[in-house]
């Protein structure tokens, strides 16, 4: 894989942990490709546009990547309700577009998700949109959620050899109860079912931070150790901080 430029990053507020600062490893490549991004997500990389990361705190070792074997995962009774209870919805797969009802939804939710978890005051405008979701160097699929002919839920995805990698989601904050985060979820380990995949990754799991820990009740799951192996992950055996 040829690396055109390795740097680390500035300092900055953890996105994760109040309190805390957070230092990113970035990898610039030439040529990034299904292939030797999966390798890159082996070893706790992930990526916006063409530049991929992975957290290189001091101090700090709670940002573990976490992926799901798709053909062991099997839903717990919480997750089977919420199947049920949202298939009066239709769902879409396509490619990852950018159009008026998106970019309203994604600054719907945004600004719910400040109000109700302090998240900070969303930049992402249309062009840094189209240009990490939409103009992707690796495929991927955009699965869309509707109710009626309303768009309610957006789920975009990677798609690499083995994987379907979830790399965001966004829905309506008015259908909180409905659980389209969930709903998403499991649409996306599903269509990797469908497509072969041997694992679903989700970013990275962080021990404490209540915006990610959803995560942890879809099992059986791995995360990432501190030796970059894969290992056995349940929430209540979570490492703690380096």
């Amino acid at each position: 894989m040829p690396v055109f430029r390795v740097y680390t990053g500035s300092p900055a507020p953890c996105p994760y942990l109040p309190g805390r600062e957070s230092i990113n490893e970035y990898w610039v490549t030439r040529r990034l490709t299904p292939e030797s991004y999966q390798l890159l997500m082996d070893q706790g990389f992930r990526k916006f546009a063409a530049v991929s990361f992975r957290p290189r705190c001091v101090g700090c070792t709670e940002c573990r990547s976490i992926r799901y074997p798709i053909e062991q995962f099997r839903p717990d009774r919480s997750q089977r309700r919420n199947w049920k209870a949202n298939q009066d919805l239709r769902v879409e797969f396509n490619r990852p577009t950018l159009d008026d009802a998106r970019m309203e939804l994604y600054d719907r939710y945004h600004e719910a998700q400040g109000v109700l978890r302090g998240w900070p005051e969303n930049d992402v405008g249309p062009h840094e949109y189209e240009s990490t979701f939409v103009r992707n160097p690796i495929p991927g699929v955009e699965i869309s959620l509707w109710l009626e002919n309303r768009l309610v839920g957006v789920v975009l995805t990677e798609l690499t050899p083995d994987v379907i990698s979830g790399i965001y989601h966004y829905h309506d904050p008015d259908l909180r109860k409905r659980g389209l985060g969930t709903y998403g979820m499991l649409h996306t380990i599903e269509h990797g079912r469908l497509l072969g995949k041997r694992y679903a990754y989700f970013g990275y799991y962080v021990k404490g931070c209540v915006s990610v820990e959803y995560k942890a009740r879809f099992q059986p799951a791995e995360i990432l150790d501190d030796n970059r192996e894969w290992v056995p992950f349940r929430p209540d055996e979570a490492p703690g901080s380096a």
